[in-house]
């Protein structure tokens, strides 16, 4: 399984070399369905613009249709981080300054974009485990380091290829905790990085 990465100041582009099943919160192309691959956006922070139209134009840029769209105001030259090996590749766009915590308001945090593509094929339910492993471990290194938990716009996505064999991929499981452990790590040290621009 490999991935065809792009990165710059304005976006990020992953193309992946076979269809995955998908499941994503993102505006564009989100929910359950089928994906080549997916790119994030980086926009204005106050953007008034229709953002279907934005991701739209992206595609016919690069001549795809399909892909998963994501956007973000972080720095993606500064604000976004990247995970991959043989089982995994990961991509977290991670914007932070201020505190979320759920029931109060949230509109002055920054967003975080999360994707993982497991790349070897798992069942339907272990993709939907090794999602909640991935929110979950999330949630608990921003409430770790005193962050909150990210925004109501906060998006996600997994992708795979679905394969039987693999059932399961809860925090019990070895892959399970194979991929907190890679997403707590990662999440850590994107933290430390970033807050130090806020100290």
């Amino acid at each position: 399984m490999q991935i065809l990465l792009e990165k710059n100041e304005r976006y990020i582009y992953a193309k992946f070399s076979k269809k995955l099943k998908t499941v994503s919160s993102s505006f564009y192309n989100g929910g359950y369905g089928e994906s080549e691959g997916f790119f994030i956006l980086n926009v204005d922070e106050n953007f008034d613009q229709d953002p279907e139209k934005i991701a739209r134009d992206f595609e016919k840029s690069k001549n795809i249709y399909g892909f998963v769209g994501f956007l973000t105001a972080v720095d993606l030259t500064k604000n976004a981080f990247f995970y991959e090996d043989e089982n995994f590749f990961i991509t977290i766009t991670l914007g932070l300054g201020y505190i979320c915590i759920p029931g109060e308001d949230c509109k002055k945090s920054k967003t975080i974009n999360s994707i993982l593509v497991e790349k070897n094929g798992i069942e339907f339910s272990c993709a939907m485990d090794l999602l909640n492993v991935l929110i979950s471990t999330k949630v608990y290194s921003l409430m770790k380091a005193g962050k909150g938990i990210g925004t109501s716009s906060d998006a996600f996505m997994i992708a795979f290829s679905e394969k039987r064999g693999t059932k399961y991929g809860g925090f019990a499981t070895e892959i399970g905790k194979s991929l907190s452990l890679i997403i707590l790590n990662l999440m850590d040290s994107a933290i430390n990085k970033i807050s130090k621009n806020y100290e």
